[in-house]
């Protein structure tokens, strides 16, 4: 795994993004090493489109057919927050704060980012990066790049 990374000697907090609980692991370990040695809280973010969010609905609805019973928006976004927070609190632990956001987002999610980056006090965003070209270059979702060239924090992007 390739990181792009840049540092600073005084940080604050830091937004973390997952999307791929497997592969977002070592970017969770990689944004732990960071807090740990920084002594900064992480906000842990996960972006799922309204595609994702019907298809766990669509799935709650059938079961609450058999258990009688409906799940709100809530109910639904927390459940989404669950698989984020256990990954969370598996490779963070006790010692690094954190808090665990999932937000529905179809566009600009890159700006949704780098707002809530802004509004949680964030100078430091840790983003997955795209798989690599066949000619082995690394390769930058337009989301990735949009918050590399706008965000006027740091960025650490994880590459495959």
């Amino acid at each position: 795994m390739f990181y792009a990374d840049v540092t600073a000697s005084t940080m604050s907090d830091a937004l973390v993004v997952v999307e791929d609980i497997d592969r977002d692991r070592q970017l969770l370990d990689r944004a732990r090493s960071f807090a740990a040695g920084s002594d900064s809280d992480l906000v842990v973010l996960s972006l799922v489109t309204t595609d994702e969010y019907e298809e766990v609905a669509e799935t709650l609805d059938a079961i609450g057919q058999v258990e009688h019973t409906t799940y709100d928006e809530g109910t639904i976004l927390d459940g989404l927050a669950s698989d984020v927070s256990d990954l969370a609190a598996d490779v963070l632990g006790e010692h690094i704060s954190y808090d665990v956001r999932v937000e529905v987002a179809d566009e600009n999610q890159a700006d949704r980012i780098i707002t809530l980056a802004d509004e949680t006090d964030c100078d430091h965003i840790f983003l997955p990066g795209q798989r690599r070209s066949p000619t082995g270059k690394a390769v930058f979702g337009d989301r990735t790049q949009r918050v590399i060239l706008d965000f006027g924090g740091y960025v650490t992007v994880a590459m495959d």
